[in-house]
């Protein structure tokens, strides 16, 4: 006969052990996580920091060990003042309020704008502060509103933003390494800044309008400048060459004539009676060669002699 007792004890021994296996793999499955390729994991043991992981599959020891991933490599954003229509702006007075801030002339400028930041020390951004991305937003208002504050409205409309958006990058960096956030602002962006409906507004467009319209002008003057001065300078630079080789050959010819005229000197000077006769066949053969209608008239003759034909 079979011993009951004895199947039953290795039974509910093989039941412990396989109800142990597979609480033991439900707690290594429990403790393996994976970190994607654009986070960071860190993993404290009993509270404190004990390493910084990279991507990939990673276990942490079970209750002692906590995990947090952090994505690192993304570029993250926080928007202030942005309403998707007019009906927000009753709906969603916190947008609304951030819209809102006043100028250094103190008129007030609803401006839709944006912060853009990633995580450098992904403990410090966990940890360092009780609520990080509240931290960023006050310490983004505050550089945001001191600069608007030192500006006019008309320069932030349309001459100074990007000067003003790299100031408050500037300050924000500034107080978060202070405050020891673990994030870099990597951008400031202002995509809208107009001062609120009505008259004020209507006049800051007709104003707008006119500054278009100014700047147009100034463009168009300045193609026409850059079209019609380099042709006028080209034609001033060609007259002046024209005039220098006309001077140099001038000069030259002038020079050319001296010589000549020196070298029939010096050779008058040797045989007076020689080159005169010389010069005056010379003459005589320019004169009459190739030339029509010639008369010659001769003292002693009375009347007149056509030398064309004489023959």
């Amino acid at each position: 006969m079979f011993d009951i007792k004895q199947i039953f004890n290795k039974t509910y021994e093989y039941l412990i052990i396989i109800i142990t296996l597979i609480l033991i793999s439900i707690i290594v499955i429990a403790n393996i996580f994976i970190v994607g390729p654009s986070e960071e994991a860190i993993v404290l043991r009993l509270g404190k920091l004990n390493r910084t992981l990279d991507s990939g599959i990673h276990v942490k020891i079970p209750l002692i060990e906590e995990k947090f991933i952090v994505p690192v490599k993304i570029v993250q954003e926080i928007k202030f003042g942005f309403l998707i229509s007019p009906s927000d702006i009753r709906e969603n007075d916190n947008a609304n309020d951030e819209s809102r801030i006043i100028t250094g002339d103190l008129n007030i400028i609803n401006i839709e704008w944006l912060v853009q930041y990633k995580i450098r020390d992904p403990y410090s951004f966990k940890f360092k502060v009780e609520d990080p991305e509240t931290t960023i937003k006050d310490i983004a208002k505050s550089s945001m509103n001191r600069l608007i504050g030192d500006n006019t409205i008309f320069e932030i409309i349309n001459d100074n933003r990007v000067g003003i958006t790299e100031g408050v990058k500037s300050s924000m960096n500034e107080i978060i390494d202070n405050y020891n956030l673990g994030i870099d602002v990597v951008q400031v962006q202002i995509r809208n800044a107009l001062p609120p409906k009505g008259k004020v507004y209507e006049a800051f467009e007709d104003v707008n309008i006119a500054i278009q319209d100014k700047n147009k002008y100034i463009n168009e003057g300045k193609k026409e400048f850059n079209q019609i001065v380099p042709k006028i300078k080209g034609e001033a630079l060609k007259v002046i060459e024209e005039a220098r080789g006309y001077k140099e050959s001038r000069i030259n010819n002038a020079l050319a004539d001296t010589e000549i005229f020196n070298a029939i000197l010096d050779a008058y000077l040797k045989n007076p009676d020689i080159t005169k006769e010389r010069l005056y066949n010379e003459t005589m053969k320019e004169i009459l060669e190739n030339k029509d209608n010639i008369e010659l008239i001769d003292k002693n003759f009375k009347n007149f002699l056509p030398f064309k034909e004489v023959k």
